[in-house]
């Protein structure tokens, strides 16, 4: 009940159609009970069918027969006009309401934390926006207002059976109450029966997002044909649960049938034996009149059956409304205290205060950190994998916030700087690069809508892109396909390098951003990082050694403790961790450097001398 009053919150501002819809709906009944009666007429005075009070039949009446036809298409023709803009309305608010929850679900979905989209599928996410309140469309619309419409129609429908019969109305009614048992015998097993098929529906939609993002990786494993199955498998299972459900509920429905003929035979039982025996005395049944009845009696199940079966409706809406208001109900880690500042111009002074972080509180990624970086220096984060590195990265961008200890930008905590103002002031290039569907110029402006052409060429040659972007058939209004795919992996970096440019941040984090890359890409890729960090903190993760020489301070760490930190120079000097590292790791990287370097060294001329190496 709680959650359908939540629900209601959406529908309310739409009640004006809905009362509208209901006053239709009133008019609609009236229109319909009226209808049994002009039949009623056609039979027993048009036709001639009823006898007058001394036994005889009455001649047919051609001018009635011809009255009651008319009535009977006026009839049908207000219900069709008046149906039509009924159910103009119902759509209408039905659709509104979808769209209401659609919208306001997304923007709650882009206020979560990074540890909720970390620990669900995308696709799982996509199903619930989608999917599920695609399933409460009817619930929005015609259900809750059929189901006021049919409880007012069933009330009126059994005054004027009662009028006509008090003992056909009763023997009509009996079987009412077996409806109902018999609908809250198979209520709760329908509901879970059709939890269980949105489940599943969720799971396919992350299981298929997830290998089609990967097709390349698929295909390059040729597991082609193992996906199809696995996806076969999951289909299969989704069958039979919607199978299930299907049939139970096609149950509930034949069930609910088969009452419903028992009581109109019943009626007709009692009802054709008054008109044989012209009872009751006083005002006796005609078969126009049985007809009425009859016609008012499949018009009473019909609201009856609705009004049981509309309760299966809501209560699959309602598994849909449920999934959805788990997301509602889920809070961000990390949000706007109500006294965050909005800040403008900043320095770029970051000082890490003895913080503490853990994924899972219980168990800390980082321990004890305490980190000073001045305004304008590059910092370098190094160490083995696993040790910390992308956490302290993620921490100043305030995707988490410490377990304790604080985190402050030019004195101020970041707790209680307003996150879309912080994060306004931060460029962000990682190693695995996304752009989104669409052309490169509007990938390059995604952080910056209102640049102008020039300031996005601007950005991409200080990228050093513009060159590239200029050989391809629409430079800068060339689609580049999901996720750039029409790009190489330089040429995406690259453009992610120019979308950092035009943002123009005060702090920078490069996540292993000249990484996997090949000698001639690394080279303009880093001639580009490092004019865009020429002036502004910038936050480097980076195994390349031209890269992390050329830091103020290059953080070592080790199973989350920082254990060294200094320039190039100074740790090689003492040592530790880092010269360890060094000589592991970047001394094979100095030997490719060099040995690119002979490859690509000028011919000498013949006659003349190579210069000699220094020794």
């Amino acid at each position: 009940m709680e959650l359908l009053k939540r629900f209601l919150q959406f529908v309310k501002p739409y009640r004006w159609r809905l009362s509208v819809v209901l006053a239709l709906l009133l008019v609609t009944a009236g229109i319909g009970i009226w209808r049994p009666q002009i039949n009623a007429y056609i039979i027993d005075v048009g036709l001639g069918a009823a006898r007058l009070a001394n036994g005889t039949a009455p001649k047919p009446d051609l001018y009635s027969l011809e009255l009651g036809i008319l009535l009977l298409f006026m009839n049908t023709l207000l219900a069709t006009g008046i149906g039509f803009f009924q159910e103009w309305h119902i759509t209408f608010v039905a659709q509104r309401v979808i769209f209401d929850i659609r919208r306001h679900l997304h923007r709650h979905l882009q206020k979560l934390s990074m540890s909720y989209y970390e620990s669900r599928q995308t696709g799982r996410i996509m199903a619930r926006v989608m999917y599920d309140v695609d399933a409460i469309g009817g619930l929005a619309g015609g259900t809750l207002v059929s189901l006021l419409f049919d409880a007012v129609n069933v009330v009126l429908l059994i005054v004027i059976m009662l009028r006509m019969s008090v003992l056909m109305t009763l023997i009509a009614l009996v079987v009412v109450p077996a409806y109902v048992g018999n609908f809250l015998w198979m209520r709760k097993r329908i509901r879970k029966a059709y939890r269980l098929v949105r489940e599943k529906i969720s799971e396919i939609s992350g299981q298929l997002y997830e290998k089609l993002a990967a097709t390349k990786v698929v295909k390059s494993f040729t597991r082609e044909k193992s996906e199809s199955r696995i996806f076969i498998h999951h289909l299969r299972e989704n069958l039979n649960l919607t199978l299930r459900s299907a049939r139970l509920s096609m149950q509930l429905n034949r069930s609910i049938g088969i009452l419903a003929g028992f009581g109109t035979a019943a009626v007709y039982m009692i009802g054709g034996y008054f008109v044989v025996k012209e009872l009751p005395r006083d005002h006796p049944f005609t078969p126009g009149r049985l007809i009425q009845f009859n016609t008012y009696l499949g018009m009473l199940y019909g609201p009856v059956q609705r009004l049981i079966t509309s309760n299966d409706v809501i209560t699959r809406a309602l598994v849909a409304v449920e999934r959805i208001f788990e997301v509602f109900d889920t809070k961000p880690d990390v949000e706007d205290s109500p006294t965050a500042l909005d800040i403008q111009d900043i320095h770029g002074h970051v000082v890490f205060d003895n913080v503490n972080f853990g994924y899972d509180p219980e168990e800390l990624v980082l321990q004890n950190i305490s980190l000073d970086v001045q305004p304008g220096e590059m910092c370098a984060f190094v160490g083995p994998s696993g040790s910390g590195k992308t956490t302290m990265a993620n921490l100043i961008a305030r995707f988490y916030d410490p377990v304790t200890g604080d985190i402050s930008l030019d004195g101020t905590n970041l707790r209680e700087i307003k996150l879309r103002s912080l994060r306004r002031q931060i460029g962000i290039v990682l190693q695995e690069t996304h752009l989104f569907t669409g052309t490169i110029r509007e990938n390059i402006r995604y952080g910056n809508r209102h640049a102008s052409h020039g300031e996005v060429i601007s950005a991409a040659m200080g990228a050093n892109a513009h060159d590239f972007i200029m050989e391809l058939p629409e430079d800068y209004d060339t689609e580049i396909g999901e996720r750039g795919v029409r790009l190489s992996g330089g040429q995406r970096q690259r453009i992610a390098i120019a979308r950092a440019i035009l943002r123009n941040p005060r702090l920078l984090i490069l996540d292993e951003a000249t990484s996997a890359l090949d000698s001639t890409s690394e080279a303009l890729i880093q001639a580009a990082l490092d004019r865009l960090m020429e002036g502004r903190t910038s936050f480097v993760i980076a195994h390349r050694l031209s890269t992390i020489m050329k830091a103020n301070k290059i953080v070592v760490l080790e199973n989350g403790i920082i254990v060294d930190v200094g320039s190039h120079e100074e740790l090689l000097e003492r040592g530790g961790l880092y010269a360890k590292l060094y000589n592991m790791q970047f001394r094979s990287q100095e030997r490719e450097e060099d040995e690119a370097a002979e490859e690509t060294a000028p011919v000498v001329t013949p006659g003349r001398k190579p210069a000699q190496p220094a020794r």
